[in-house]
């Protein structure tokens, strides 16, 4: 049974302040969180001078929307691609304690795994994923999509739609932020599936690289949603053609249709006109890649995720309760219809607020600027007029413009809630609820993640790329590494790491004696056209 290469990368959510709670510019504290990783960290630089290659073969860089990302090295299968993510958050946790100690200016750090930024500025922040492939491009994104849009049922980090100035509850934020089925763009207009083409590899391999997905807590969440994925990549490098039957309509539609729906009934439209439930759309993936799961073109676990697979869609079928001890999403909505409880607002009463909220701020000079419930309902208010035009609404709904305020006080709290709930370190909110033991999220495979700080995975090139930067590390800007090579620049020479399988690190010859042979060696229709030319 074939080897499957995958890795992530994540985006963290970060703010540095300093004693008197001030924001410490992120510029400033991005620069001081590098110097710590180049001064404490056994590493390579990278060949864009923006990160850094670290012993178990994973990158660690400053993102060109300021922000840190960590990307883990290639891992064999989807435990081990946890296993590794989870690293990554450890490395990180130690490179803010060590920027604290070394900058006297900086007396806080805020890194989180949080999916979108709830202070105006629209941000969102991905959890990307990688899967080497050398399947069709258009057939696999064509397989893929009704899986990528209906995953989001236990994928979901759950969360508010930030594009909003309510309070909409999503099973997945990110949701909002993917304008269409496919797309090269990864700032803007992003698509459910990514088309852009940078393989980092050779060998007829290419990456598919994915950006719809969102950084989560759960391990067993993290699991499914790589070993799944995986699977029907898989199932579609074998000829097999597992999502013809689901197509759907209209993918971004269906999958904005499926976020709204915390009970996991939702139906969309099938391009063939039928309707279907999402949930019966994964059971569609699900009973393909358990009818072909010891193939020769599928990996050896996946048995194991088809079982993990089964018994997180039967769980589904009594959600948001039946998940809400293992799925971000579902553990999320817990806490804020508690947090709702104590704030005495109805959480039944919240869909009816946030339509009030958004009619309040589009009546605004400044539909950005904060909602205040005593300056909306003073007589002189500005936008008095429309308040009266909201009367009669909130009179159907049963409620009267005293629950203003409490209302838009729990936004705010459900916000941090939010934002607070992947922060790395002691107080995040998932990691207090892991460590009271009141969660079931665990997967047995993801062990050994403080030895993954420092070891790479044994398979692939990884293995050898980690060995290199342990043995090449502290000699300045000599070596360099990108993902396919380490690059000696004194001596000229590099180690080809294009092969994604690579066993054996090989120093090639001089680079100038490798480019005067490759310059022999060029296609006959580029020499005929250039001999053309001459004449």
């Amino acid at each position: 049974m074939p080897v499957r290469l995958l890795g992530v990368e994540c985006e963290y959510a970060f703010a540095a302040f300093d004693a008197q709670g001030g924001r410490v510019p992120d510029g400033r504290a991005l620069e001081g969180l590098m110097r710590v990783a180049k001064a404490t960290l056994p590493h390579l630089p990278d060949h864009l001078a923006r990160g850094i290659f670290l012993p178990n073969g994973a990158r660690f860089y400053i993102d060109v929307g300021g922000h840190p990302e960590m990307s883990s090295p290639e891992c064999a299968d989807p435990a081990e691609a946890v296993r590794y993510a989870r690293a990554g958050d450890l490395i990180l946790a130690g490179l803010i304690h060590g920027l604290m100690q070394q900058d006297a200016e900086v007396a806080d750090v805020f890194l989180s795994l949080c999916n979108v930024d709830y202070s105006g500025s629209h941000a969102t922040w991905g959890f990307h994923e990688s899967y080497l492939t050398d399947a069709a491009w258009e057939v696999l994104a064509t397989q893929l999509i009704p899986h990528l849009v209906t995953r989001i049922l236990y994928t979901g980090a759950g969360g508010f739609n930030n594009l909003s100035s309510g309070l909409m509850f999503l099973l997945s934020p990110r949701v909002p932020h993917l304008a269409t089925a496919r797309s090269g763009q990864s700032t803007y207009r992003r698509g459910i599936v990514h088309t852009k083409n940078e393989p980092l590899c050779g060998g007829g391999w290419r990456r598919l690289h994915l950006l719809c997905g969102e950084g989560l807590c759960s391990e067993r969440a993290s699991w499914l949603k790589l070993g799944t994925t995986a699977l029907v990549v898989a199932m579609v490098e074998g000829g097999l053609r597992p999502g013809d039957a689901v197509q759907l309509y209209s993918p971004p539609a269906a999958m904005r249709i499926v976020a709204r729906d915390p009970e996991c009934r939702a139906v969309v439209r099938l391009a063939s006109g039928a309707r279907m439930r999402a949930l019966d759309v994964q059971r569609h993936y699900l009973a393909q890649a358990e009818a072909h799961a010891n193939h020769s073109f599928m990996p050896s676990w996946a048995p194991e995720v088809c079982r993990g697979w089964r018994a997180m869609l039967d769980r589904l079928e009594g959600a948001p309760d039946s998940v809400a001890d293992v799925l971000d999403w579902a553990i999320k909505l817990t806490l804020f219809k508690e947090q709702s409880r104590r704030r005495s607002v109805a959480w039944e009463s919240v869909p009816n607020w946030s339509c009030v909220v958004e009619r309040l701020s589009e009546a605004r000079a400044d539909p950005a600027a904060e909602l205040i419930a005593e300056e909306v309902l003073r007589p002189r208010s500005p936008i008095s007029g429309p308040v009266e035009s909201i009367t009669p609404y909130l009179r159907r709904k049963g409620l009267d413009w005293d629950g203003l305020g409490p209302f838009l006080e729990l936004r705010k709290e459900l916000y941090e809630i939010d934002m607070r709930f992947g922060e790395l370190g002691q107080r995040g909110i998932f990691a207090g609820l892991d460590r009271a033991a009141v969660l079931d999220h665990h997967i047995a495979g993801v062990k050994g993640v403080k030895r993954a700080v420092s070891e790479p995975p044994a398979a692939g090139r990884a293995r050898l790329r980690g060995a290199l930067v342990r043995r090449l590390s502290g000699q300045g800007m000599r070596y360099q590494a990108d993902w396919s090579s380490v690059r000696d620049h004194v001596e000229r020479r590099l180690v080809d790491l294009s092969d994604p399988f690579a066993t054996t690190a090989t120093w090639q010859e001089p680079l100038t004696r490798l480019r005067s042979r490759q310059s022999l060696l060029l296609p006959q229709e580029w020499l005929a056209r250039l001999t053309q030319r001459r004449s």
